[in-house]
């Protein structure tokens, strides 16, 4: 009897990651497709302003919680510019309108998006003199949910490619 414990646990071992991958299929990589781009109203120079724009297109049957979340609730949206020498934030972020909806899985109204939706992050360009093409780091921490299951949250790091002139 204990030959058969000791077969059956290398299996299991073997088994184990393949199990876990499967039950990831389909899940966070799946349910949002995210894009990053910048406006500016003119050519971008140094010590001009910006807009990056972070687009979520969340997938049918999903919904991404917003930037605004009661205590205890879902991990809100939240967008960050990653540690650069070439853009900063230089204000409050604004978003597509999200929908209101009472969450069963928490209780309470919370703040989603179901379809597109864009967040806008103002930012300064350095004094610096760097000029040329330049990738600006972005970091998206965001939790999606179905209507059967919620995911982890999750961050995802995006690029966005700007073009400094002098």
């Amino acid at each position: 009897m204990s030959s058969m414990i000791l077969r059956s646990v290398p299996l299991a071992l073997l088994l184990g990651p393949w199990v876990c991958n499967l039950a990831g299929a389909g899940g966070a990589d799946d349910a949002v497709h995210w894009r990053a781009s910048v406006t500016a109203s003119a050519t971008i120079t140094h010590g001009s302003s910006a807009t990056l724009e972070v687009s979520g297109e969340v997938q049918e049957g999903w919904h991404v919680y917003g930037l605004e979340q009661q205590p205890r609730g879902p991990t809100p949206l939240r967008i960050s510019l990653e540690a650069n020498p070439i853009v900063a934030a230089i204000g409050p972020t604004s978003a597509t309108l999200p929908e209101t909806v009472h969450d069963l899985h928490f209780g309470f109204d919370t703040q989603l998006y179901t379809h597109p939706f864009t967040i806008h992050v103002p930012v300064q360009v350095s004094a610096d003199p760097v000029t040329g093409r330049q990738l600006i780091p972005v970091s998206v921490r965001f939790q999606a949910c179905s209507d059967r299951e919620c995911l982890l949250p999750r961050t995802v790091h995006l690029f966005v490619l700007i073009d400094v002139s002098s």
